[in-house]
């Protein structure tokens, strides 16, 4: 037998179940604290035979919720329950989002609006092991990279550190060193100052950052969470200066190998494909993100049509046939300017 309490406020007397129950950075009191300061914040304690078995908060804002338990994997029928209990304890709420769950769902009146996909990797108990993991080639690339930056510059320096030792000046340095990084790739990111103390706050309790530093200048960062054995890859920086012995990868994997020292269970490179996720071993794990409505509204066949086209047409841009004719489109380009 289900029995569901609903309480106003964050769980702060239960961070350490959501932890444990969760693996998840998104789904503890102190993210939704730093993060979540606008909404109007409500919890749901499940329980089964007096047993607490589920802890689901929800953010309410205007006539919508949100479900700030993200990278989880919850049973549909505590879903379904928690749902309609919401519904019906906040009558003003027409909608419900549920985002990047592990767990695909099949709810009345809802609709996937965004898939994606964690790229995990299951870390071994040591490193040996790992390397042994790898393609030859980017074991080779690897080595020889970091060889080539010893010789060129003997003062480098790798540099790992955790919750209250991270410092803000060094939070804002990689977040810095990327949005440099991405700019010269054309792509412009919405990081500004509030992005960057957020980050920071967070980072005072679960933060894990490691960079590399040549004669005391950072050179490439990683900015991550530690939550119950299980890391979280946020950001990955470098100096585009310093590309040519990729300061980022051998960054990465060194903390990938100081993870293993410390036995980790996992690293989550997070959503995107990437080489250097690939070539790291990391695994697709699917994501699915739904908007559960409370009626079959106008709002609701309206966006359940509108996300069925943009779902179409991602499918078709990410198909082998796209890709074929992109590169054909490439190929003829280049062919125009020889000519």
């Amino acid at each position: 037998m289900i029995f569901i309490e609903c309480k106003k406020g964050l769980p702060i007397d239960y961070e350490l179940f959501l932890i444990k129950r969760y693996n998840s950075y998104f789904t503890t009191c102190r993210y939704m604290e730093v993060y979540y300061t606008s909404y109007d914040i409500n919890y749901m304690l499940v329980y089964e035979n007096n047993d607490l078995i589920d802890l689901l908060v929800f953010g309410n804002r205007g006539n919508t919720s949100s479900c700030f338990n993200s990278l989880v994997d919850i049973d549909q029928k505590i879903i379904k329950e928690c749902i309609q209990k919401l519904f019906e304890k906040f009558l003003f709420i027409k909608k419900i989002e549920i985002v990047a769950s592990y767990k695909r769902y099949f709810l009345n009146k809802s609709f996937l609006f965004y898939k994606a996909d964690d790229y995990v990797l299951d870390l071994p108990s040591t490193m040996d092991d790992y390397c042994m993991e790898l393609g030859f080639h980017t074991r080779k690339n690897l080595k020889n990279r970091k060889v080539r930056l010893s010789r060129d510059y003997p003062q480098v320096n790798f540099v790992i550190k955790f919750g209250v030792e991270i410092e803000e000046a060094l939070i804002n340095k990689i977040i810095q060193l990327n949005y440099d990084r991405l700019k010269q790739k054309g792509i412009i990111c919405n990081f500004d100052s509030a992005y960057n103390l957020y980050t920071f706050k967070y980072s005072q309790y679960y933060g894990c950052v490691a960079y590399l530093e040549i004669d005391g200048v950072i050179v490439s960062g990683c900015i991550s969470t530690i939550i119950n054995k299980r890391l979280f890859l946020h950001i990955t920086a470098y100096d585009n200066n310093y590309s040519k012995y990729n300061v980022g990868e051998i960054c990465v994997y060194q903390l990938i190998q100081t993870s293993i020292e410390k036995e980790i269970l996992t690293v989550h490179f997070l959503w995107g494909e990437t080489e250097l996720k690939k070539r790291f071993m990391a695994k697709p794990n699917l994501l699915f993100s739904y908007y559960i409505y409370k009626t079959y509204s106008i709002g609701y066949i309206f966006n359940r049509i509108k996300y069925l086209i943009l779902n179409k047409l991602i499918s078709i841009k990410d198909s082998k046939y796209s890709n074929s004719v992109r590169t054909m489109i490439k190929f003829f380009r280049r062919k125009e300017k020889m000519i």
